[in-house]
């Protein structure tokens, strides 16, 4: 597992995440700062939910044609950084400041199963090449980076939010320029061979298990993503600060290891449908918890579910999709599937949480928003894909 493929593609997940957990995860934080308050929040959240929704499948196609993935990802995290730096100078303009919001997430957010299905691919031929093993850097970097920023925002405010995302981007840049990028020839000729955008899409919707899971998640993170967006307020409304926002992602983070690190042994013993089944009962035990807690720690609490739900999901998505979509559309497919779920279901589960944060309280919004991942859960369960057969994704 020790070889400089998997240190570099280690690395490069690793970096993302801190940077991404420093402003994603404390986003509303940074916005409090600024004076927004929960409604306007809301509204930047939709705004950065609709940049997933329209950017997000735009930089998949463009990743399923271009000669080098490397350099569309350092664009996009380049672009990135220019706009979170625009937007701590000029936060007082809201409409401009949703605007870069918009931009930061639809280039920097956009790249995450970008990054994964390219770890994949420049690593096929590579003996040694462990997908476990690398994107458990970013679990491992997140979690320490998630402690590091709770203690330090409190300690220091939020002032420090920007430099540390810019930071770190940089970072997974300067990573990101030592991987060797030279693609097989066989990825090249897929991607030559790419269906136009219209073939493409009555590819990935005439299959059953592809709109399945993309309806029934889609409703998941509607939930999941106004709690994780909110998570911060629910600790101030319970009198908690920073720290505790830490402590839930440093657990959320390294309990993320275990089902990363046994991610081969798993996908060998059970099949996709079964094992995305697990994940979103695991998602709904873990809402559930959150939304219903009266506590700090029983708020903390929740993330233990962690093994049986994002965890375990985050390695059965790729199995799913590399059992079910073909190689010259994976890209496209995978990011147009985030762009849905991410993008509708945080659309409409951000503004709802913000609505309902300003009229009833963070504590009742919580409970509310839980409701539509349950219904997800029946949606997969009614319409559970029973017809496919597992195997790994390949290159």
């Amino acid at each position: 597992m020790f070889n400089k493929t998997n240190l570099k593609l280690g690395l490069v997940q690793g970096f993302y995440w801190m940077a991404s957990c420093v402003f994603v995860s404390f986003l509303v934080r940074l916005l409090s700062g600024y004076g927004y308050s929960d409604y306007h929040s809301g509204i930047a959240l939709t705004f950065a939910a609709f940049a997933s929704l329209v950017i997000q499948p735009f930089v998949g196609r463009l990743a399923d044609t271009v000669k080098s993935v490397r350099r569309l990802l350092i664009t996009s995290v380049v672009i990135a950084i220019g706009a979170a730096i625009l937007l701590d100078l000029f936060h007082e303009y809201r409409l401009l400041a949703y605007l870069l919001i918009l931009i930061i997430f639809g280039s920097f957010r956009s790249l995450i199963y970008v990054i994964d299905l390219w770890s994949l691919a420049i690593a096929a031929h590579c003996k040694d090449f462990s997908y476990g093993f690398t994107r458990s850097f970013g679990a491992v970097f997140y979690a320490v980076g998630a402690v590091f920023y709770g203690v330090a925002i409190d300690q220091f405010g939020t002032r420090i939010i920007i430099p540390c995302f810019c930071l770190f981007s940089v970072l997974t840049i300067g990573v990101a320029l030592c991987v060797k990028s030279s693609q097989p020839r066989s990825v090249t000729e897929q991607r030559k061979d790419a269906p136009p955008l219209v073939g493409a899409l009555r590819i990935l919707f005439a299959n059953k298990a592809y709109r399945t899971l993309l309806i029934s998640y889609t409703l998941v993170e509607m939930s999941c993503i106004a709690h994780q967006n909110y998570l911060t307020r629910k600790f101030e409304a319970l009198g908690a600060g920073d720290f505790h926002t830490g402590l839930s992602l440093l657990i959320m983070g390294l309990l993320q290891l275990i089902p990363l690190l046994l991610h081969v042994r798993i996908i060998r013993r059970a099949s996709p449908p079964s094992l995305m089944l697990i994940c979103l009962i695991g998602l709904n035990m873990r809402t559930i918890i959150m939304a219903f807690s009266s506590t700090p720690v029983g708020t903390v609490c929740s993330f233990l579910t962690e093994p049986f739900a994002f965890g375990l999901y985050i390695g059965t998505i790729l199995y799913y999709m590399g059992t079910v979509l073909p190689s010259n559309v994976r890209y496209l497919g995978m990011t147009l599937y985030a762009a849905v779920t991410a993008g509708v279901g945080g659309m409409v589960g951000n503004y709802v949480a913000g609505y309902l944060s300003v009229n009833y309280g963070v504590l009742a919004m919580m409970k509310f928003i839980s409701i539509p991942a349950m219904v997800g859960l029946v949606v997969y369960v009614l319409f559970f894909p029973r017809d496919i057969a597992g195997h790994v994704l390949d290159g």
